[in-house]
């Protein structure tokens, strides 16, 4: 069967893989995205709990919009994993919010905190495709905690 990624030695194919990638990809870079996709699947379950504890459609729309970026991020980090030859983790339960205004002001810190890591991991890495789907990760980041602030900010 013909798979284009694994055809010639550049761009996108050859034994390198899909991110040019050498078979023994850093055990570093490997556990990175590890933890981002356990960040990920996190941050898709807390946004779930707090939409639920949302008090407008306008807040719960923003909260499932913010949700929705998770699901991609962790589908990039997914396919991330598998080019360099990870096993998807074991995901640990979180602890979810209770309260709206409580559960704003975690999410903004861990929003900033991935945002920053995110860019870690981008500058870190030698292979393009990485570094920009972490670095577009990173700015999502950023975006979700201004929304969070915004929403915080204009709580009646």
């Amino acid at each position: 069967m013909y798979n284009p990624f694994y055809e010639n030695q550049r761009g996108f194919g050859g034994m390198r893989g899909m991110f040019g990638m050498p078979p023994e990809a850093d055990a570093a870079l490997i556990n990175d995205v590890i933890r981002a996709i356990i960040l990920e699947v996190y941050a898709y379950n807390f946004y779930e709990n707090l939409a639920e504890l949302a008090p407008t459609d306008y807040e719960r729309n923003v909260i499932k919009s913010i949700q929705n970026d998770e699901a991609r991020h962790y589908h990039w980090f997914s396919m991330i994993l598998q080019r360099l030859g990870g096993d998807l983790p074991e995901f640990p339960a979180g602890v979810l919010p209770s309260d709206f205004t409580e559960g704003l002001k975690i999410a903004i810190q861990d929003e900033l905190n991935a945002a920053s890591f995110y860019q870690n991991i981008a500058y870190n890495a030698l292979d393009h495709q990485i570094q920009m789907h972490f670095m577009h990760a990173s700015h999502d980041e950023q975006r979700h905690a201004s929304w969070l602030q915004y929403i915080m900010t204009n709580m009646a």
